[in-house]
């Protein structure tokens, strides 16, 4: 059984390494490449054949809604989680991106008192995610999913 290989997209170093690390210590997640932009994030896509992209909404160059419609373009099938600050613009960018392709969204842990609450909430909501969307990976049975709009099998 091979480890599902994540690309990390963010234009936050801090993000991209918190993710990171948080996504290396599960035994069945390989951190295969980061990225700070969109533009970036389409080359690494090409270069590393990823399972799964984690995307921001808000980065410089190509924002992430930019970003995930050229991911749907080239690659319809790629499971692609937005993972965005719960704001009023990032709540409003989290229903465009699902309505354009996004598989699912995981809110970035914000004021949650600690570093260590704030990675808690990382490996509670976006690991259980990256693993149900990637269960041919680990060789698991799929189960029906159902996400807004639509079903997947």
């Amino acid at each position: 059984m091979r480890k599902i290989r994540v690309l990390v997209v963010d234009d936050a170093v801090v993000i991209r390494r918190i993710v990171s690390d948080i996504l290396s210590e599960d035994p069945d997640i390989e951190v295969a490449g980061v990225a700070a932009n969109g533009l970036i994030c389409m080359s690494k896509i090409a270069q590393i054949n990823p399972d799964i992209v984690t995307l921001d909404v808000e980065m410089p160059e190509m924002d992430g809604l930019q970003t995930l419609v050229e991911i749907r373009k080239l690659y319809p099938t790629l499971p692609v989680i937005m993972f965005s600050t719960l704001t009023e613009r990032g709540g409003q960018a989290t229903l465009e991106a699902l309505s354009l392709g996004a598989t699912d969204y995981v809110t970035k842990p914000a004021n949650v008192g600690s570093v260590n609450a704030a990675m808690q909430r990382i490996r509670e909501e976006l690991i259980p995610k990256i693993k149900t969307f990637c269960r041919k990976v680990l060789g698991a049975p799929s189960p029906a999913i159902s996400i807004p709009g639509r079903f997947i099998k």
